[in-house]
């Protein structure tokens, strides 16, 4: 055999074995702390599509504990073998499960706003995802919704910068949303959307003033510690800092996909929740997760209250 057989050979195994990992964890996974359904539960969204409407006016968001995704609308794997999909549910399955922090990601192409996660598009567009959050909080007035936007790939064939594109994309849309540097009341904000700038250039609250945590490639036994840590940090400190605590995350060099990484992220994360307990509100901050399923997010919603609130 020859050296370029041999190679293709072991290529090919490689992507075998990837493939049967990938079916082996989506069979294997927890159903609490991740979810691969194509849409969540019935009873999930009928319990917390409005779940805000029970928390007082006068909370700043960087008080509440807020379920979220990243890559919100990563749902296509095109060519990357499990390494671009990072959803399952659509982004109004994700608002109505009860997500209220979404990561969007746009490439500015000719001139357009377009949804891609690296390099791979995802055929929906910013104006898409705007008009599906536009109509879930006008069915749900008491939510709001925290998006972060963040430019993603390279720019093709512009004209403008990527502010310009953004200004031109939500400037007929009056109050929809909330664009001051400043941590709101969500009484402010309630039926609009919190924009986190993660360009730099489009206004809303500034990503460098966030307390973040995103080692999105740190092998896994790290990433569990480092969840934790930052939960305990959020658990203690002033409640004006918002915590930002990312378990998503991937390993190439490992083939370790999103989908492989969250079944083990989203249960540790899960497991420190459970260790709380439900007697008390506690704040952890944001929680953007892959896959993320029905029972973390309740678990992170019921944080906001006592036990004897949550119905």
């Amino acid at each position: 055999m020859s050296k370029l057989q041999t190679t293709r050979l072991a290529s090919l195994l490689a992507l075998i074995g990837l493939a049967v990992s990938i079916g082996l964890t989506a069979n294997a996974a927890n159903d609490d702390g991740t979810s691969f359904a194509e849409k969540p539960r019935t009873e999930a969204v009928k319990k917390y599509s409005h779940w805000m409407s029970r928390l007082p006016d006068c909370v700043t968001l960087s008080e509440l504990s807020l379920p979220g995704t990243h890559d919100s609308c990563a749902l296509r794997d095109g060519f990357s073998f499990g390494f671009a999909k990072c959803q399952t549910w659509h982004l109004a399955g994700q608002l109505r499960a009860g997500i209220r922090f979404i990561d969007i990601r746009c490439r500015h192409v000719n001139d357009q706003l377009l949804i891609y996660h690296g390099i791979i598009d995802q055929h929906m567009t910013f104006a898409e995802v705007r008009d599906v959050c536009r109509i879930f909080l006008q069915e749900h007035p008491s939510e709001c919704i925290v998006m972060s936007v963040k430019e993603e790939s390279t720019a093709a064939n512009t004209t403008r910068s990527f502010a310009e594109a953004f200004a031109e994309a939500t400037k007929n849309d009056g109050n929809l949303w909330y664009m001051p540097r400043e941590i709101p009341e969500l009484g402010s904000v309630r039926q609009r959307i919190v924009l986190i700038d993660r360009v730099g250039t489009i206004g809303g609250i500034r990503w460098d003033d966030l307390e973040r945590q995103d080692e999105y490639d740190a092998p896994l036994e790290r990433k569990t510690q480092l969840i934790r840590s930052h939960f305990e940090q959020a658990t203690k400190a002033d409640k004006r800092r918002w915590f930002i605590n990312f378990c998503s995350g991937t390993v190439p060099k490992a083939l370790v996909t999103p989908k492989q990484y969250a079944a083990i992220s989203n249960q540790a994360a899960l497991e420190f929740l459970a260790e709380l307990g439900d007697e008390r509100s506690v704040r952890i901050g944001t929680v953007v997760m892959d896959f993320p399923g029905e029972d973390i997010i309740e678990r992170i919603v019921k944080l906001n209250f006592h036990s004897a609130q949550v119905n």
